[in-house]
């Protein structure tokens, strides 16, 4: 039976606290040496996790054995600098922070979508630290949504919510009740920027698209939601650089379809979004953080 990917190491609550307490004390120098050594190890350890992080990238880097695990070690570092950086630089002042991140590559098309006053819906993936990302996009003084599921951790959400509060971005919570849905709608109407992760889903809020050759559940959420408010649809992500600063980008807004075939069109607007982050993931694979085996006959032996 797999092992919930919720349960490694850098999600338990001791090591979060943990690594918080650290990042707050130590410069980043020091701590980049011991988290990417508990990286190294926890990859070296944990076979059943980085099994299905290798089938994932299976789909996008290809088979072969040695690359799937230079890959996936890689991975498992480049997360724990995730963490690290958020816990340092997502607690601390906004100013201080942004000095070790970058401006908006896209700043320009970004402010000229915002200003046709519709609101603006930023697509993002699992990819590099679109917690910090967050962070950058609210610094330019437009009020900033994140939507986000439910944390199973009540006190990690707790510290996120904090996080976010001092830089203030918003957090807007999925759950069962359809209000969520509205909240989001009045974000946009007020010309807000509602962030919506996309590479996480079932069939139940879904559309099975083509993702990495394989039919894939992507949100058909940000489509309804743009179709109805008129707020573009812009992909984004915070990406992690060699020389250890981070990139943010945005992308032009997606053209959606509207032929009237009401099942085509988001069929094929759906797709488009799918596409988009296949071809970042392509330029990105070490910093998908997939812990969970995402097609499940792609199993590695």
């Amino acid at each position: 039976m797999a092992k919930d990917p919720k349960k490694n190491v850098f999600n338990r609550m001791w090591a979060f606290h943990a690594t918080i307490w650290i990042a707050r004390h130590l410069p980043i120098g020091v701590l980049r040496v011991i988290e990417r050594t508990i990286a190294i190890v926890w990859h070296f350890l944990s076979r059943n996790i980085r099994s299905q992080v290798e089938s994932n990238l299976t789909q996008v880097i290809g088979p072969d054995k040695k690359r799937l695990e230079a890959t996936s070690r890689q991975l498992f570092i480049n997360y724990a600098d995730y963490l690290t950086d958020y816990t340092k630089w997502g607690m601390t002042e906004t100013d201080k922070a942004l000095a070790f991140l970058c401006s908006i590559e896209g700043k320009e098309t970004f402010l000229r979508e915002h200003k046709k006053g519709k609101g603006v819906i930023l697509l993002a993936a699992h990819l590099g630290n679109w917690e910090l990302g967050a962070m950058v996009f609210s610094h330019i003084g437009i009020t900033f949504n994140v939507v986000t599921a439910k944390d199973e951790a009540e006190q990690i959400a707790r510290v996120r919510l904090r996080a976010r509060g001092m830089h203030n971005i918003k957090t807007i919570t999925i759950d069962d009740e359809p209000f969520f849905f509205i909240d989001i709608v009045n974000a946009l109407n007020r010309n807000e920027i509602v962030a919506m992760l996309v590479d996480r889903y079932e069939k139940k809020n879904g559309l099975q698209v083509d993702f990495f050759g394989k039919k894939t559940y992507f949100p058909i959420g940000p489509v309804l939601l743009a179709a109805a408010t008129g707020a573009p649809l812009m992909p984004s992500a915070t990406v992690l650089e060699k020389d250890g600063k981070y990139r943010a980008f945005v992308g032009e807004p997606i053209v959606l379809a509207s032929t009237g075939d009401k099942e085509r069109d988001m069929f094929e607007n759906v797709s488009k979004i799918a596409k988009i982050f296949e071809g970042y993931i392509r330029q990105y694979p070490d910093q998908w953080y997939n812990f969970k085996r995402l097609w499940k006959s792609e199993a590695l032996v």
